[in-house]
């Protein structure tokens, strides 16, 4: 049976990452991932075997990135024919030793990469994708799969020169975001705009994999589906979730297999006929697939996985706030941004300041006005404005973890300083950035008047070609910290004496850490070199914020976010796909029964105020809600009653 003959038959699972399960290992190639088949041919081997136990139909064979262009950046240019033959016959030979049918599939990725320096010749592309494809058929893989590219135009080019290399059949995948309110990849270009370009083309199936979690792909395969031609199956192969940079500077997925084998069956119900794993995942994820998939059809209909404040094509208006109420709009904003700072456009600047001077300070309210989808100054001020009339007493810009082009932070955080007449914070962080760098950042800070940031050392956006290690490491945020501190006091990285910045620095304090301990070392470690007050990451339960802060051993203030849950979706995308959050069974169940009613997600927020507020926890309250400015005035109203009761109520210390 051939492969399409199989994809026309039924639903095929895929294997899962490679390189996740060599690492753990500890066996790694100092240079391209795929020269292990010649290094440790044993374990390539093993880790295919093991994706087969699990009950893995197909096994692609570890050659992502094995072309000609990208092998001689590690001297290996002369070896591609060698790498993707043993790979080739590697993943055959267990396949052959599992003794029951299974595919190989060739991997192929782009020949390129956002990593290599300079233009790249396009003949010198597609020689190598013929190269790579011709070794790859000599070594007898069933099939080939251009997978993980990032644009249609890019996947339509691989998949002819393949084909000019091999009569295999082709299966095409692209690699998608979530921004700008749905899947897109990195040009914009919608899953119906790939699926035209690259369909026309008719490969033996055509897909997504990598970047976008079990949730985020679901609405990819559904709109793959409805748009490629007739004939052409879907396939489905996401990340276990999203990655995060931990302190060894290794890459660790936020990961569930349960949760990754209910999104198989979901895919396959969709009409996804490859289903399988990227990034993350591991033959606990397949094998979880594989029993998901054998109890046959899905009957529950997850809800539509849109993060909040998205937005649904260019220029949709904005959702209504709950009840089709305006109520917490300002009665008059205006039509934007004017020169500068009206009458009554903030309760002034200096709250801050107040709040970190005294020690008897009353709560504080702080409103995060910067979030996913628009990019638009306007947008921001208008948030701005709605958030001040409910309520806040300052503003944060936050950085959104993003590769699209975007306004930096400081320059979002300058304009909201520029027109509205209150306190801006604003996220500094340290990665990609030399220590003179970001000395010449805060230095601009100062002179723009923005002297509260809140440092943190930050996470790379997620990118398909290597998740997010890449990026210069040279200052963490304890580092930063000492260094704004530092410049606060008047003396410069070298040592100089220099005019002092006023800063007021907070780094951030993340409850939901695995390594509880490692938490309130650091946090002890930021304190000293110079932190005033601590943010924590959005929380939906205080238990493990007690136990960091009971044991840190320092005293300073603290402002608690909080992001109120949209719906289920955004619940069960925090819960098992975003590292470093905790959200407890019972609030699952909560935002369950609720489905999409935003209603119980604002009143979890309130309460879990409330309850830090009456134990002395917390010191004040940061608002995170994406989406129409009604609805963080609303939030902001809401939680700013919340603060108003407990600032009269006696508070335990």
């Amino acid at each position: 049976m051939t492969i399409a003959d199989a994809l026309a038959a039924g639903t095929l699972l895929g294997d899962g990452a490679m390189g996740t399960l060599a690492q753990a290992t500890g066996v790694r190639a100092e240079g391209a991932v795929s020269e292990l088949v010649l290094l440790a041919p044993e374990l390539v081997g093993a880790l295919h075997r093991r994706y087969l136990d699990a009950g893995a139909d197909v096994i692609q064979t570890h050659t992502y990135g094995a072309s000609r262009v990208r092998l001689a950046r590690h001297g290996l240019a002369r070896q591609v024919h060698e790498i993707n033959v043993v790979a080739a016959r590697l993943a055959r030979e267990a396949r052959d030793d599992a003794e029951r049918p299974a595919f190989v599939a060739g991997s192929v990725s782009p020949a390129t990469s956002p990593r290599l320096a300079g233009p790249v010749d396009p003949a010198a592309v597609r020689s190598a994708l013929r190269e790579q494809a011709a070794a790859l058929a000599e070594g007898g893989v069933d099939v080939l799969v251009c997978e993980t590219f990032a644009h249609a135009d890019e996947l339509a080019e691989a998949v002819e020169a393949v084909r000019e290399a091999t009569d295999l059949p082709v299966i095409a995948q692209a690699t998608f975001v979530e921004e700008d309110g749905g899947p897109v990849t990195t040009l914009g270009e919608s899953p119906e705009h790939v699926a035209r370009v690259v369909g026309a083309l008719r490969p033996v199936a055509l897909g997504s994999n990598c970047t976008l979690g079990p949730q985020g792909l679901l609405a990819v395969v559904r709109r793959l589906a409805a748009a490629v031609p007739d004939g052409v199956p879907v396939t489905a192969l996401p990340n276990a979730g999203l990655p995060h940079v931990v302190s060894d500077r290794s890459v660790r997925f936020a990961s569930d297999a349960s949760h990754f084998g209910r999104y198989a069956a979901r895919y396959a119900a969709a009409g996804a006929r490859l289903v399988g794993g990227c990034c993350g995942t591991t033959p606990a994820h397949v094998a979880a697939a594989a029993a998901e998939l054998a109890r046959g059809p899905v009957v529950d209909e997850p809800p539509v996985a849109l993060r909040p404040g998205a937005v649904v094509g260019r220029g949709a208006a904005p959702s209504p706030s709950p009840g089709g109420s305006d109520a917490f709009l300002p009665r008059s904003p205006g039509p934007g941004p004017g020169p500068g700072p009206a009458p009554g456009e903030g309760p002034g600047r200096g709250a801050i300041a107040r709040w970190l001077d005294t020690s008897r300070r009353a709560p504080l309210l702080v409103a995060e006005v910067t979030g996913p989808g628009t990019d638009d100054l306007d947008a921001h001020v208008a948030r701005g404005r709605v958030a001040l009339a409910a309520g806040a007493e300052a503003l944060w810009a936050g950085r959104e973890r993003t590769r699209r082009r975007r306004s930096t932070t400081a320059g979002v955080a300058a304009g909201l300083h520029e027109l509205l007449d209150t306190d801006v914070a604003l996220t500094v962080t340290s990665w990609n950035t030399s220590r003179m760098a970001l000395q010449a950042d805060l230095l601009g800070l100062d002179a723009l008047g923005l002297h509260t940031i809140v440092t943190e050392t930050g996470n790379p956006p997620v990118h398909a070609d290597r998740a997010v290690r890449d990026g210069v490491w040279e200052v963490d945020a304890v580092g930063l910290v000492g260094l704004a501190a530092s410049l606060a006091a008047g003396v410069d990285t070298d040592g100089a004496r220099v005019t002092p910045s006023p800063f007021r620095v907070g780094v951030r304090v993340t409850p939901g850490t695995d390594d509880l301990e490692r938490e309130m070392h650091r946090v002890r470690l930021k304190v000293r070199a110079g932190a005033e007050f601590l943010v924590t990451r959005p929380v939906y339960e205080l238990d493990r914020l007690r136990r960091v802060l009971g044991g840190v051993g320092v005293r300073v203030p603290v402002l608690l976010s909080l992001a109120p849950l949209s719906g289920f979706a955004e619940a069960e995308h925090l819960r098992h796909e975003v590292p470093d959050v905790v959200l407890p069974d019972a609030v699952l169940a909560r935002m369950r029964a609720a489905g999409e009613d935003a209603a119980p997600g604002l009143d979890l927020a309130a309460d879990l105020a409330a309850e830090a507020l009456a134990e002395g926890l917390v010191d004040g309250v940061v608002v995170r809600r994406p989406g129409p400015p009604a609805l963080l005035a609303e939030a902001v109203s809401r939680l700013g009653a919340v603060l108003t009761a407990g600032a009269r109520a006696p508070r335990a210390r």
